[in-house]
């Protein structure tokens, strides 16, 4: 499985987790992300952004380590991280698109990012979509059935109605289970756990974030 990883440029380096390092894997740097790649020894496939944020000294470093550099004015229509959504859909053909630094600054950044998947013109690469930081995963999931498995690290799950959902239901595999329910509104329901290694959930309409998380 060959996949897409795009460092954002959050400011909190506490929320940092670096991309695994694979031949057959992309990286896009994204603003300052793609000065984290290029000083932790990335050959980075496509930076972009409007680097309003660094110097001209690192922005030679990043060029120096890039395949390919977009610069755009600060002043645009599309967010940095839209951007790089935008390419990864027109460039890159991969299974998962991770996305990385997306937490830990601003909390107008933050709302956002997680509200790209809300635009149409993203709804084809939503399922491919994973958030990590150093505390949680989150995914994305269109109606379904699917069976989800424990990260070994981490203690809690929770699923967030992002719509309207119908049909929701979370079988055994999970401490509090739902049977066909109706949500009329998105809802967050936070703080469940797996009680066994795997968990089954499925619902027949709306979108879901999925989350798995650690203290």
């Amino acid at each position: 499985m060959n996949s897409l990883h795009i460092m954002l440029g959050s400011p909190d380096s506490r929320q940092h987790t670096m991309p695994p390092l694979k031949e057959q894997d992309y990286y896009i740097g994204v603003d300052k992300g793609a000065l984290l790649l290029a000083e932790n020894g990335y050959y980075i496939d496509l930076s972009l952004g409007d680097f309003d944020s660094i110097t001209d000294a690192e922005k030679l470093i990043i060029e120096k380590n890039s395949k390919k550099v977009i610069s755009f004015e600060p002043e645009k229509d599309d967010t940095d991280a839209e951007l790089s959504l935008v390419y990864a859909m027109q460039f890159f053909d991969t299974e998962q698109i991770i996305l990385y630094g997306w937490s830990g600054g601003r909390l107008d950044h933050l709302m956002s990012i997680l509200m790209i998947v809300m635009q149409p013109r993203f709804k084809s690469i939503v399922t491919r979509l994973i958030f990590i930081n150093q505390t949680n995963t989150l995914k994305f999931y269109l109606p379904g059935s699917y069976l989800l498995f424990k990260e070994p690290d981490k203690k809690y799950c929770s699923f967030i109605g992002m719509t309207p959902l119908s049909n929701l239901t979370l079988d055994k595999g999970f401490k509090y289970t739902l049977n066909n329910n109706n949500f009329d509104y998105p809802i967050a329901l936070i703080s469940n756990e797996f009680v066994m290694e795997n968990g089954r959930f499925s619902f027949d309409d709306g979108l879901v974030a999925f989350i798995q998380s650690k203290d």
